[in-house]
């Protein structure tokens, strides 16, 4: 009896597959982390500005400037809120990356236990017919000096 060599095969593309899964999830953290580290600029930007602005209320100024300083200060806040929901949609898909990662382990897994109980069975059937053989020729000893 010899091991199946579909299980060899099946367990290497289960391991790819989570191979596969691993980057994929690794891509999906350096998205979050940058968009992260964005809306982290974006608010010390925004944060800046509005201290400039209280700033430049203390000193004589036009409405254009004043206009200038909020209507730069709105953009801000909208790009803020628009990172805000990239990233929520970054951490969602970051879930499913990591349920498809959690999957393709637990593929990989049973592919390997499956391997490894063939490869114990073929083990186990060898040292069966290895004991019927000894056994076999352990009678045929006996007989022979009857």
């Amino acid at each position: 009896m010899k091991p199946r060599a579909a299980w060899p095969v099946l367990a290497k593309k289960a391991k790819e597959k989570c191979d596969q899964a691993a980057a994929a999830v690794i891509k999906g953290r350096e998205r979050v982390a940058h968009l992260q580290q964005s809306r982290a600029r974006m608010e010390m930007l925004y944060e800046d500005y509005v201290r400039r602005s209280r700033e430049a209320e203390s000193k004589p100024h036009s409405m254009a400037e004043t206009l200038n300083f909020r209507g730069f200060m709105q953009q801000l806040q909208a790009l803020i809120i628009r990172v805000d929901q990239d990233l929520a949609i970054a951490n969602a898909e970051l879930d499913a990356l990591k349920q498809a990662l959690r999957s393709a382990e637990h593929k990989r897994i049973q592919m390997e236990t499956l391997m490894e109980q063939d490869l114990q069975r073929v083990r186990e059937h060898a040292l069966r017919r290895e004991q019927r053989e000894m056994d076999a020729a352990g009678v045929m000893l006996y007989n022979m000096r009857s």
